[in-house]
């Protein structure tokens, strides 16, 4: 009974921390997000709460990276904060050993494995695909509410319409202009119907029934003027942050289905990422049981550290990966951890090992 009230009070401990860390770190990969969303859909006619919607629906997509780093981070401050209360002593002096104290780390970690495999193989992908979605469907109605009839307006640089009448919920234009001033050319276009669309990352006008006059700066000589049935412009592309690659949109069974190396590398990936907290988990806690009373600062240091060392061979071996097409390459990260931790761990547990690096007693 007196070990399932520990691991309960160490479960409680680790959890509070983690959601805590795990909020902020959420709401500072957000705010990096919601600087490139907001410029591409807030406008006349798109409002907060659509962009909130947006942010929000994208927030399945960071868990991935997000769950780890805050477990490790969680799983060091609270063993070094017992420590500092000299609440481990107490408890390995009732006889709790320190395999028993890692046992609520180990249930967490599966825990958390399990959830980030389930949330990068099925919750990610949807994810993108409703941000995506979402996004395009509020660029389209940003162009068409900011478009006010009998009005000239801007929408995006290089672009400017003057419409005469407009069905904004559709996209439908009705006997409009519409100028675009691109590297070396001017169009300007005059035509009796319009329908604005999105596909593939890039904001189209398809128009109808219509004349343009095509300008090139260097050779003004070239001037031309073209009637034309049906015509297609290029009015936006979305930028890097806003696009998404096709693998990003794969659910499990669809990358299990695929034979393209691009596939097979996005699944060991995520499978790599899905064991992270597992394994950052062992190593937080055999650090943190092995560092010295009053070392919190150095803890999260390291804590800090282990983060940035994963992410670059996250990062390295994933471009190395997709190059040669090696697709067990992102499982080395964990391999890169996983030995050094439970090296740490069996010493911990014997209590052979004692880092004085940076401690005071």
């Amino acid at each position: 009974m007196k070990i399932k009230i520990v691991h309960r009070y160490l479960l409680l401990e680790i959890l509070r921390v983690f959601f805590l860390t795990l909020g902020l770190l959420i709401f500072v990969i957000l705010m990096d997000r919601a600087s490139s969303i907001a410029e591409t859909v807030l406008g006349q006619g798109v409002s907060i709460l659509d962009f909130l919607s947006v942010l929000v629906k994208g927030i399945p997509a960071f868990l991935g990276i997000t769950i780890p780093m805050s477990f490790i981070l969680s799983v060091l401050i609270v063993f070094i904060q017992l420590g500092n209360n000299n609440e481990l002593v107490a408890l390995k002096s009732c006889g709790v050993s320190t395999k028993e104290l890692s046992k609520p780390v180990f249930f967490l970690g599966v825990v958390f494995s399990l959830f980030s495999f389930y949330s990068l193989m099925f919750l990610m992908p949807k994810s993108n695909v409703a941000m995506k979605k979402e996004i395009e469907e509020l660029v389209r109605k940003k162009i068409t509410m900011s478009i006010s009839p009998k009005n000239f307006s801007s929408n995006f640089p290089g672009v400017t319409f003057y419409v005469e009448k407009i069905y904004p919920e559709k996209g439908y234009l009705e006997n409009f202009m519409v100028s675009l001033v691109k590297k070396n050319e001017l169009i300007t276009i005059f035509a009796k119907k319009g329908i604005l669309r999105t596909e593939k990352d890039t904001v189209f006008l398809d128009i109808q029934d219509g004349s343009g006059e095509f300008l090139n700066w260097k050779k003004p000589e070239e001037f031309k003027i073209l009637d034309f049935k049906n015509y297609t412009v290029k009015l936006y592309r979305f930028t890097e942050k806003e696009r998404f690659k096709a693998t990003k949109y794969k659910t499990l069974p669809k990358l299990l289905s695929s034979d393209s190396i691009e596939a097979k590398v996005e699944l060991f990936k995520r499978a790599g990422l899905s064991l992270a907290p597992l394994v950052v988990g062992i190593l937080a806690f055999s650090i943190a049981v092995i560092i010295p009373r009053g070392s919190i600062g150095l803890g999260v240091l390291i804590s800090l550290l282990i983060i940035v060392v994963y992410y670059i061979l996250y990062t390295l071996m994933k471009k190395i990966a997709f190059k040669t097409g090696i697709v067990l390459l992102p499982l080395i990260p964990d391999l890169f951890f996983l030995i050094p931790g439970l090296f740490l761990y069996v010493q911990a547990i014997k209590e052979k090992m004692e880092l004085r690096v940076g401690g005071r007693w």
